[in-house]
């Protein structure tokens, strides 16, 4: 049986809302101020959301709130009051990042229905299934995955799975950037965004400046997936998902009613499914940064990104033929223009609203496409440049006609019955397309007709004035007597009845209702706090030998490039912790596809058949499989751990450990030191991006499918326009991963650490030389001896471990 997945769209405000009703929407998602991923979203108070949601559900339209952010422990109360008023105001589901709220919610809100946000990085089907297993209803999957790897993921899950179809594209892995914090202080993670993809970088090889053509180095172009539709569909996934939730209400009702008549075309028709160059040129209009069908085909390599435009780029309608005089160009339009569009040009970013179009002399409104104008502008541009129509006035109009209607455009079918016999109560049925039944009897008693009879008809025609209702009439049946009479006021009341009764159903009867709760914070457990132990990550037995030497407790071992290891070397790495009396853990990377996962389980496998205690794991999908095999695992810093409802949940899952966020305060830690056991970075590059393009390998990789891998034997960085330098890496699965400017560095701070009751500190050594292995564990022991000791600070600081170091959030926060 086909299966035409669910549309749902943006909604950043009320306009935006019924922008998307209006024009065909299956369902809407939303957020609530200070708890949405999009933060500078207009988003909605309590309120407003009550309304929002009734306004919805009366149309038939569902609701899913957002509430995809991280949470920190100070604001959990107010989360958790928010989230039982909007389960209480009705929403159809809540979308949610934060694995402490997401258990939260399990836990005391089971009514609510709730969905795990593109945020929790979900790209394997073992995610998705421990996702099911705790009671998650849908998973909206990362951005990266392939049609085949979605495909697969669909045939072996019962859950709902959600794609992005149209809209922006992150360029990091959704979940795993860190790169707006970092340079900002705003968390991507937690709304604040700066965009940092967005602006100008420098590619550097071995030091050197690479000149490439623009130097948007990380923007990628725009998801436009309406003419793979179709394959879409056939994968299996349950709703399709527009980006746009900082878009205005035009956006919103141009973009939803184009998808909905594609699907609705797929539909009645699926072999002569086709787009409209029309339909692709108003995609195009309402805002492009030149579209792409990101990963869906596969490894996009130089279609995904645009490093020129950043921006929407619009669409062309001239060239400049030459200066006009007065301010006037000389334009030849290969498209139409109206005064009051917006349009930009291709010798820069400056933009402008036309005011005058004038031609033979003579003032315009329009002018179409063939016809050469004069064109006034305030910015001076040259004979050859380009214009494009950023945005055009006469379709935003005609959007905004589409939602600003006093009578609706999206209707509910009903079927009426009237029973008017003499001597009985006036009696209407109303009933819906929900089978939603509204019976509402008249004091009014049917007398006989006196002069003027009231005819069937004269019933019929008040019954149906239905115009500024949502309702739309697709039956009407009328019982009656002849020779009756009844007043028209009597039939406008019982219809009128009837509407506000069935309205009051379709609203209320997804209302719940709770006793409210006092939310409080467990009490801190009592811990055992035991010696502070150093952990060291790398990915080599020299650097290995180095740490262990040093004094390192805890050895993580490995990479993003696992298939570097084998079971011999894991043996050998194995014996040589082993004879130091230390413990060794093996690294899995934070991204794990599902052809890759047997292979990590192999690599597992055997690293715990030569005596390595466990796992570090850098994903949920490998977390399940962990637990599956029964072995120790650390969760890492990669699962975006922030408050003490994630902490214990990964310690009720049987967690040795816990990497914490870098994006936490040393106060913030404190707290959560007290709810389980804790490690924090302490020293090493923190990455910032993972992106499942090659940044350097759509540059200089060569055109054509195969990539020429400069990678290989080079060393690559980015500079941003202040001189700061991120390194990259490009792992065996040509991903890229940025890391930050600036080595973290927390030596001089240790004892405040300790204190804080953090009782296992990291050190990620995997990409230092040996040499600095050495004297970075080495400084790092002695000072953890020293506070254990209570001897006098001494030795090195950070300014001899490091020319250039960070303190990271720990001691200045992230909004």
């Amino acid at each position: 049986m086909l299966h035409i997945p669910e549309l749902l769209a943006p909604a950043g405000d009320m306009l935006s809302l019924k922008a998307a009703v209006e024009n065909g929407a299956d369902a809407v998602y939303l957020g609530v101020k200070k708890l949405s991923a999009r933060a500078y979203a207009f988003n909605f108070s309590l309120d407003e959301l009550e309304q929002a949601i009734d306004y919805a559900h009366l149309r038939g339209v569902k609701v899913y709130v957002t509430v995809n952010t991280l949470i920190k422990d100070a604001e959990f109360s107010e989360a958790a009051r928010t989230l039982q008023s909007i389960a209480a105001y009705g929403a159809d589901a809540v979308i949610v990042q934060d694995m402490g709220l997401l258990s939260f919610l399990c836990e005391l809100l089971p009514e609510l229905p709730v969905h795990a946000s593109t945020q929790m990085t979900v790209h394997n089907t073992e995610s998705v299934r421990l996702l099911e297993d705790l009671g998650v209803k849908r998973i909206v999957l990362a951005r990266e995955l392939s049609l085949e790897a979605i495909g697969s993921i669909c045939d072996n899950t019962q859950a709902e799975l959600e794609v992005f179809i149209h809209g922006a594209l992150c360029i990091c892995y959704s979940g795993q950037c860190l790169f707006s914090s970092m340079i900002g202080g705003r968390s991507g993670n937690r709304g604040y965004c700066a965009q940092p993809c967005r602006k100008q970088y420098t590619l550097k090889k071995n030091g050197r400046v690479v000149s490439v053509q623009s130097n948007f180095l990380l923007s990628p172009k725009d998801l436009n997936t309406s003419e793979i539709l179709p394959h879409l569909i056939e994968a299996g996934v349950s709703s399709f998902k527009i980006e746009g939730r900082m878009k205005r209400p035009e956006y919103v009702a141009g973009v939803v009613g184009i998808y909905r008549r594609l699907l609705d075309r797929y539909a009645a028709d699926p072999t002569g499914y086709f787009v409209s160059g029309e339909e692709f040129r108003m995609l195009e209009q309402l805002f492009n940064r030149g579209f792409t069908h990101g990963y869906l085909s596969g490894k996009p390599r130089v279609e995904l990104m645009d490093h020129g435009v950043p921006y929407n780029r619009g669409v062309l309608v001239g060239t400049v033929r030459g200066q006009s005089g007065g301010g006037y160009v000389s334009l030849k339009l290969s498209g139409s223009l109206n005064v009051g569009d917006g349009i930009g040009f291709s010798c820069g970013d400056v933009g402008e609203t036309v005011t005058r179009i004038s031609y033979g002399g003579k003032p315009l409104t329009s002018a179409d496409k063939g016809m050469i104008v004069d064109l006034l502008l305030s910015n001076s541009v040259s004979a050859g440049t380009q214009v494009y129509r950023t945005s055009d006035t006469s379709l935003l109009k005609s959007m905004e006609r589409s939602f600003d209607s006093q009578t609706p455009v999206r209707k509910v079918a009903v079927r009426l019955k009237l029973i008017a016999i003499k001597g009985k109560h006036l009696e209407l049925n109303f009933q819906d397309s929900d089978n939603n039944i509204v019976r509402i009897i008249s004091e009014y008693i049917v007398e006989p007709s006196q002069k003027n009879p009231t005819t069937k008809g004269d019933m019929e025609k008040q019954l149906l004035k239905l115009g500024n209702t949502v309702f739309h009439p697709v039956s009407l049946e009328v019982i009656s007597d002849l020779d009756i009479f009844v007043p028209i006021k009597e039939l406008n009341n019982i219809r009128n009845n009837a509407v506000q009764e069935m309205d009051k159903i379709r609203t209320s009867k997804w209302k719940r209702i709770f006793e409210r709760f006092i939310f409080s914070l467990p009490p801190h457990q009592e811990q055992n706090l035991g010696k502070p132990l150093l952990a060291v990550s790398v990915n080599t037995l020299d650097g290995l030998l180095s740490a262990v030497d040093e004094g390192a407790d805890l050895i993580y071992f490995g990479d993003e490039n696992y298939r570097d290891h084998t079971k011999a070397k894991f043996k050998e790495a194995h014996d040589v912790v082993f004879r130091a009396g230390c413990r060794i853990y093996l690294t899995t990377p934070s991204i794990v596809w599902d052809y890759e996962m047997n292979e990590l389980q192999l690599l597992i496998r055997q690293a715990l058949e030569v005596g390595f205690h466990g796992v570090l794991v850098g994903n949920l999908g490998v977390l399940r499989l962990v637990q599956q095999i029964g072995c120790n695992f650390i969760v890492d810093h990669h699962l975006n751990i922030l408050n003490h409802r994630t902490v214990s949940f990964f310690k009720r899952l049987a967690a040795e450990a816990v990497v914490l966020s870098a994006e936490l305060t040393l106060e913030q830690i404190s707290s959560l030191s007290r709810y389980g056991n804790v490690e924090c970075m302490v020293h090493g590059d923190l990455q910032l991006m993972v992106t499942e393009n090659c940044i350097v390998g759509s540059l200089l990789g060569g055109k054509g499918n195969a990539c020429c891998m400069p990678c290989r034997t080079n060393n690559f960085t980015i500079m941003d326009e202040k001189g700061f330098e991120f390194p990259l890496l490009m792992d065996e699965h040509c991903r890229t991963h940025i890391f930050n400017s600036r080595e973290l560095c927390l030596l001089d701070d240790i004892s405040s650490f300790v204190k804080a009751g953090v009782r296992r500190f990291r050190i990620d050594a995997r990409y230092m030389g040996v040499q600095k292995v050495q004297a970075v564990v080495a400084a790092y022991r002695q000072r953890i001896n020293e506070c254990v000791s209570q001897e006098a600070i001494s030795g090195l600081t950070c300014r001899d471990l490091s020319d250039k170091y960070t303190k990271g959030h720990y001691f200045r926060g992230v909004l």
